[in-house]
């Protein structure tokens, strides 16, 4: 069976397609809101140490992370929505470090984030139609609305890849660690 594998290079512009892809991107938006609110039971039984203790310096401790996830929602990601629909170019967002994210409860910041979620989820909904067509450039590279909420999707996985690869490489257990020798 021959199948001509150049026909999907460009994502089909056939408006039944168009609006699945449109669906499928909203929903996976939504799952960095439900991702997080899985992780709070798991997360609100971990010691201080493991929740605001960066690897490296530099890098975010779990709490970090939270709440630059939610600053991306609120502060950077809206940026590229406005400036995609005004016609401007576009830049990586970019947002300060949370002051005193570590000082916050862990259950602060997941409802923090699933509210700020929500907030960048009804506001790409009110995007008009031309929007979801018109091109803009980021880092020289040709984008459309639905790349950049593509690309949003991939950095959300990717920010709870790597706090589930820190949590489990350091070994957390809720069994006493004074076993018998």
């Amino acid at each position: 069976m021959d199948v001509d594998l150049d026909r999907y290079r460009e994502p089909s512009r056939d408006p039944a397609a168009v609006a699945d892809r449109r669906a499928a991107l909203l929903d996976q938006l939504g799952w960095l809101a439900d991702e997080a609110a899985a992780l709070a039971p798991v997360l609100g039984r971990l010691p201080a140490w493991a929740l605001e203790g960066a690897p490296l310096p530099g890098d975010r401790s779990v709490k970090e992370t939270l709440a630059h996830l939610a600053r991306l929602d609120r502060e950077g990601y809206p940026r590229w929505l406005g400036a995609l629909e005004a016609g401007e170019a576009l830049a990586a967002p970019e947002v300060p470090r949370a002051p005193r994210a570590n000082e916050r409860d862990v259950d602060a910041l997941i409802e923090d984030l699933r509210r700020a979620r929500a907030d960048l989820i009804a506001r790409v909904e009110v995007i008009p139609e031309p929007a979801w067509a018109r091109e803009g450039a980021l880092e020289g590279e040709p984008v459309r609305l639905d790349d950049l909420l593509l690309r949003i999707v991939r950095h959300d996985a990717d920010a709870l890849r790597a706090l589930a690869y820190r949590l489990h490489e350091a070994k957390l257990t809720d069994r006493p660690q004074d076993l018998p020798k």
